[in-house]
């Protein structure tokens, strides 16, 4: 993987407060954006940047007027690179006509730029506690395969919430472009449980998408891993 450098090693624990201000764009600049920053929100909570966590009776407030967004959360141990991710996927709105005037985010009287592309996105866990399989090549291939095998079936209530949870990596995959002149190209996810024990996640089209971004898959995996244990992690 060399698209991207990667490094978990800065954290931080408090309060982070987004502001993002459009300056220009088409009609439904702000829902636009506001959805990017709702996906990159809920990616904290739900453990793509493990192992942060948002602070337990915290609660997550987002807004937006006519013409910015704001958004607040609390959380521990974020890499300080997840804000890269949401930078990546900021940019990414060029592609749909969307200029900002602004976009920052402030981790206590520190202010982030997001739009500063500093070619450094979330590193995976050092040693998750499941087997990783990776394909020796990749080189031709614009589709993409993520099988995910739990030790035990999953209940099927349970199950439902997991897929709707790991299609939020598609957003998230914005943010890692192997040409940044170029939109990534993420569609066509089909997710279901192939037997109660194994999620097969299959992207007809992954095009202009480094391999960094499966780390967060990864993450996410050893968040699922505290209380559903999980064999394997397999991509193709």
């Amino acid at each position: 993987m060399t698209g991207f450098a990667v490094s978990s090693s800065e954290r931080y624990a408090g309060a982070v407060v987004i502001e993002v201000a459009v300056a220009a764009g088409p009609e439904g600049a702000i829902e636009l954006v506001q959805r990017r920053i709702g996906a990159f929100l809920d990616a904290v909570g739900a453990g793509f940047f493990f192992p942060c966590r948002r602070r337990e009776a915290s609660r997550v407030e987002v807004r937006a007027d006519t013409a910015s967004v704001h958004a607040r959360l609390d959380v521990e141990d974020l890499p300080v690179t997840a804000l890269a991710v949401l930078g990546g996927m900021l940019a990414d709105c060029r592609h749909h006509e969307v200029s900002f005037r602004s976009a920052h985010a402030l981790l206590g009287r520190r202010e982030h730029d997001l739009l500063a592309e500093g070619g450094v996105r979330p590193a995976a866990a050092a040693q998750p506690p499941f087997a990783v399989e990776l394909p020796p090549d990749l080189a031709g291939n614009s589709a993409l395969l993520v099988e995910i095998e739990f030790a035990q079936p999953v209940p099927p209530d349970v199950g439902a919430g997991l897929l709707e949870t790991l299609a939020l990596w598609d957003a998230l995959t914005l943010a890692y472009p192997s040409d940044p002149d170029e939109p990534v190209e993420v569609s066509g996810a089909q997710a279901l449980f192939n037997d109660p024990r194994t999620i097969h996640y299959q992207e007809w089209i992954w095009d202009n998408a480094e391999l960094e971004a499966w780390d967060l898959v990864v993450n996410l995996c050893c968040a699922w891993h505290a209380t559903l244990p999980i064999a394997r992690l397999h991509f193709e």
